[in-house]
């Protein structure tokens, strides 16, 4: 989802909420394969003004909601699919070549420097562990 995209969707959210009470009910068409977290947060918090307002959200996948476009989907109090609907994170998957044991028969130390235990997740030169 590009900026200009949940950008609209803020103004059609707010447009909304300044016409809509409590008892309505708004439905979103939603076909995503997903993309930028950052993006699709935005979106799903815009999603989440209408139920903070006491809207009822109803989501419709036809196709597809993956990845971000299921991070929307999940703000919805209800969802309505269609039989064959792709609807969930796809994860990821990352193939990376591991020089580890090559470097260690050759006595080579490699350093890793982090702002954090958890800062790294894969490596291509030091043991990747659980």
């Amino acid at each position: 989802m590009n900026a200009h995209e949940v950008n609209a969707l803020h103004e059609e959210i707010t447009t909304i909420l300044s016409i809509a009470d409590n008892k309505d009910e708004v439905l979103l068409r939603l076909e995503s394969p997903g993309g930028v977290v950052h993006g699709y947060g935005l979106a799903a918090s815009q999603l989440n003004r209408l139920r903070e307002k006491g809207l009822k959200l109803i989501v419709s996948v036809d196709k597809v909601a993956a990845s971000g476009g299921y991070m929307m989907v999940c703000v919805a109090d209800r969802i309505v699919a269609a039989p064959f609907a792709i609807i969930g994170s796809i994860g990821v998957v990352a193939q990376v070549p591991n020089f580890h044991r090559l470097l260690k028969k050759k006595d080579i130390d490699v350093e890793l420097h982090t702002a954090g235990e958890y800062k790294r997740i894969l490596t291509l030169l030091g043991e990747n562990t659980e």
